[in-house]
Order: C-alpha cells, then sequence, then structure tokens
C-alpha cells in the first residue's frame, strides 16, 4: 500500500492518488466536507474529480464542450452528454425539460441556453440518477479522436475476453441465472424500476423503500416509481405488513439492500419472500454491500442489483453495474425483456478495465472480510466510540446470520460514531477520506452529511435521521484491502486528539 494514504492528503486529490478516472476525492477535514456541500468556490475549485454522480469529470464537461461548439451553439449555457439521443429525449421526459437535443452518433447533447425558463439542474438530476451519463474514459477516447491531447495513464485492461471473464466471475458468486451488464448500478436499479412500472397492471403502482438505503437509490424511488412508500427502519418489520394487509394488491416492487447504507442493517429476506409470495410483488435486492461471496439471497430474490464499482472491481475507477434474475425469479419474462430498452451498454474501456479487475473479487471479499472483522474487534473496545455498526452487530445480527455463509462475512464497510467534537477525531484521521467505497485502501467518508447534508441543516431532516437511528456524524469506514495494522495507528492518533479535546 502506498505510504501516503497514511499520511494528510490535501482537499481535492484524486483517490486513488494520482488517477485520473479516480471515483473519490480527498475532503481531509470537516471544513472541507461543510465547504464543498455548502458551495464555497475555493473548495470546488479544488475538485477535479469526484464520483461521477457528484461532480461531472472535467473530461466528460471537455466533451460536451465540444460537442457544443460542433453544433453552433452560443457559450453560456449548460451543456450535457449523453450516451444516446434516445436517453437525452427520455431525460428530458422525465424531468418535464426541453432542452435543445443534438444528436453526434453514439452520443446526444442537451443544451439549455443562457435564458432557459427550464433548469437545468432538473435534467441533470434526473439523468445522474437514472445512469444516463458517460464517464471519463470514454469522454477521453472521444476527445482524443477529436484530437484534443491529453495526458497518459497506463492501466490494466482484458483486451481477450472481458464480457467472458465478468460473467463467469459473478455465475460463480451468485450460480445459475440471467445476467445483464450496464455502464452504473444506478442505470441498473433505474432499468429494474422503469421495467416494471411499464409492463405491471396500472394498480400495481407502489413501490417500497423498506431500510435506509443508499441515498441515490431514495431518489430514484421519490422520483421515477409512481406511488412510493418509505419503511425506513429493517427492523419495523410491522409496520410493512400493516401497510401490505391495507395496499398489498397494489404493491409492485419492495427495493432493499442485503446490508443497509450506512447503517448495515439486514432485512429479514425470508419473511419478505414469504410476504412476496403472498402479495403478488417483486423483491429487488441491491446486494452490493454483502457481495455474492458472503451471503446466499438468490431465494429470496426476484432481482438482484450491483454496482460492480464497488468490492467487484476494487479499484475505485471503474464505473459498472449488474442485473441477476435467480432461476426461480418471479419476473414476468415480458419485464425481464423490457429492461434492455432502458439499459447503457457496459462497454468500451470501462469494459476492459472491470474485465481485468473483477477477477480478484473473491479473495478481496476475504480479505475485507479480515479487516473488517479486526476493526470491529478494535473499535469495540474504544471508550469513545459512541456507536458501532456493522454486519452482525445486535440490531439485526440474527438475521444476518441466517442468510450469512459464515461468521467471517463482515463485507467491507463499518461505520461508527464517536463521543465529543467530531471535526476533531476527523480532521486528526490520517487516512483517505471522502466518498465512495469498496477500493483497494481504507476511505473513511463523513456519510451523513456528505449524503444528507440538506437534512443535517433542517430541523424537520434532523427528527427524520433521529427516527431512522442515523448520527449526523456517522463515519463510514470502507477498511480497504491491505493491512490493516496502519489503519489502526490511523485511529489511535485520532482517538487520542478526541480523548486531549475533552481533558
Amino acid at each position: 500500500m502506498d505510504p501516503r494514504y497514511f499520511q494528510p492528503i490535501p482537499c481535492g486529490a484524486p483517490l486513488p492518488l494520482d488517477n485520473p478516472h479516480a471515483f473519490s476525492v480527498s475532503m481531509p477535514t470537516y471544513q472541507d466536507v461543510a465547504d464543498y456541500e455548502d458551495g464555497v468556490q475555493a473548495v470546488l475549485e479544488l475538485i477535479k474529480t469526484a464520483y461521477p454522480r457528484i461532480e461531472i469529470h472535467p473530461y466528460v464537461k471537455r466533451a460536451a464542450e465540444q460537442l457544443r461548439r460542433e453544433n453552433g451553439l452560443p457559450d453560456g449555457g449548460a451543456s450535457y452528454i449523453l450516451p444516446s439521443l434516445w436517453a437525452a429525449q427520455h431525460v428530458a421526459e422525465l424531468s418535464g425539460t426541453a432542452p435543445q437535443i443534438f444528436e453526434s452518433h453514439p452520443y446526444a447533447l442537451a443544451y439549455f441556453p443562457a435564458d432557459s425558463q427550464d433548469s437545468p439542474f432538473d435534467y441533470y438530476s434526473f439523468m445522474r440518477h437514472c445512469g444516463y451519463m458517460i464517464y471519463s474514459r470514454e469522454a477521453e477516447d472521444f476527445l482524443r479522436s477529436c484530437g484534443v491531447e491529453l495526458p497518459e495513464w497506463r492501466e490494466e485492461y482484458n483486451e481477450n475476453d472481458p464480457i467472458d471473464q465478468i460473467l463467469a466471475v459473478l455465475h460463480g458468486g451468485y450460480g445459475a441465472g440471467e445476467i445483464s451488464l450496464c455502464s452504473s448500478g444506478m442505470n441498473a436499479i433505474y432499468a429494474v424500476y422503469a421495467a416494471i412500472r411499464e409492463t405491471f397492471p396500472e394498480e400495481r403502482d407502489i413501490f417500497i423503500q423498506y431500510g435506509w438505503i443508499y441515498t441515490d437509490s431514495i431518489s430514484i424511488l421519490q422520483k421515477c416509481s409512481g406511488r412510493f412508500h418509505q419503511i425506513g427502519r429493517v427492523t419495523d418489520f410491522t409496520a410493512l405488513v400493516h401497510f401490505l394487509v391495507e395496499n398489498g394488491d397494489r404493491v409492485a416492487a419492495v427495493i432493499t439492500e442485503t446490508l443497509s447504507n450506512p447503517l448495515l442493517q439486514a432485512p429479514d429476506l425470508p419473511a419478505l419472500a414469504e410476504l412476496a409470495h403472498r402479495y403478488g410483488f417483486m423483491v429487488v435486492l441491491d446486494n452490493t454491500f454483502a457481495t455474492p461471496w458472503n451471503v446466499e439471497v438468490t431465494a429470496y430474490s426476484d432481482v438482484i442489483i450491483e454496482s460492480l464499482t464497488k468490492f467487484a472491481s476494487g479499484r475505485g475507477d471503474c464505473m459498472a453495474g449488474a442485473i441477476f434474475i435467480p432461476p426461480a425469479s418471479r419476473l414476468p419474462k415480458t419485464t425481464a425483456a423490457a429492461l434492455f430498452p432502458y439499459l447503457v451498454p457496459l462497454g468500451g474501456r470501462d469494459l476492459r478495465r472491470i474485465g481485468a479487475t473483477i477477477g480478484g473479487y473473491c479473495e478481496r471479499v476475504e480479505r475485507v472480510n479480515h479487516n473488517a472483522s479486526q476493526l470491529v474487534t478494535y473499535l469495540a473496545q474504544q471508550p469513545l466510540v459512541k456507536s458501532l455498526h456493522h454486519a452482525y452487530a445486535d440490531a439485526t445480527g440474527d438475521i444476518y446470520r441466517g442468510i450469512a455463509v459464515d461468521e467471517t462475512g463482515y463485507g467491507g464497510v463499518i461505520s461508527f460514531v464517536v463521543e465529543g467534537e467530531f471535526a476533531i477525531f476527523y480532521d486528526n484521521l490520517d487516512i483517505p477520506k471522502g466518498p465512495s467505497l469498496g477500493c483497494d485502501f481504507p476511505l473513511a467518508m463523513a456519510y451523513t452529511l456528505m449524503a444528507h447534508w440538506d437534512m443535517v441543516n433542517s430541523p424537520e431532516g434532523q427528527d427524520e435521521l433521529e427516527a431512522m437511528g442515523i448520527s449526523p456524524w456517522l463515519i463510514r469506514l470502507s477498511v480497504g484491502e491491505g493491512e490493516v495494522a496502519p489503519v489502526i495507528a490511523a485511529l489511535e492518533v485520532a482517538f487520542a486528539a478526541l480523548a486531549a479535546s475533552a481533558a
């Protein structure tokens, strides 16, 4: 592991370090996080790369500008590049906006003049939450084809059989079933929602969020799923039962996560599957955190979604998603067929990149399981840890054991809250700090602040977070694959600073 990961990393530095396709960005202090969320220009100017749905990559911005100039459009407006003409038109329909749309095969440009009455942000919001984007490698290739000179970056690719390699690894984890690959996990999630809405009877128009799931998944449900019902705690199974008694014949699907983000709580999947059979709805399961190597969930799910960007890739620099339909799935064939128009195919260098990195998926999970176990043991002994969340924690630990392959399947993420002043602990923690997870290096994120800043800063939002058991000061730690000793050493320094501040 590069020793620079355990030294102060400047705000705005890409994570992985030096990587032009990095999906995280260093935010080393609480003030950096707050300034970023408040839109302070001095901090925004430091950030060159970040998770693609958080920040548009410079190459992607330049590609959009290239298309704007090619189409003779004036500067000063908002330009977005999308993977196809259909995608650009579909996002306009979803967002209720009317950009000028130009096809530049295979891409499309959506352009809002400076005096547009529509909100470009509304368009972009749907675009990113539905996964209708291109990413840095594709933009780089496009710019090079236009004669733009860009720095060279060497990385490993699978030039021979990337699709076969990806499918072989995923079948090794999930077993038999149908797998569809796409350009991102969010595109996979949106395609499932859209296909269900398109093919299910009109009276089945309710989608249920079960558990406090990934914030962008919540956004998709709220924006695109017809009637939306939220049950924010997976421990509130009674509320789900009561809702289904009254509305079960109108529910199309329940979306949940094997391990919720960020509390790492497990829903009772066997009980949920029983309800699904009784009332006829689909169980859509995001298995990104648990991974197919730690749990056996195919018997309880109709559709399994995974962001291959995270632990499957393990490098923090490549977007990809997968949809897995188990053999026993009750998903109608018409719905499965309806997925494909909504999917953005995984291709180009992103396909070849993940084809090169996914081969170590199973062994990667074994390493992060070990590291998470060691860190849980360490953090459980720290007097300044106020709460600790992991797969086997008390709230739903026994439920998780019911689907886990064995007692070692922690997964690569844990979350915790410290006693005392958050900023002192966070600022003194010298490991990489920023959004995303699943990288080979450790990565700490001020999760609630970055994912729910608006809620943290409103009384109503604070009440909702408290009701869900989510602290504004929660730190989500992606444990990494390397030796755990340097991570513990960094935590020791941060805890010492926190203790000294209270003395």
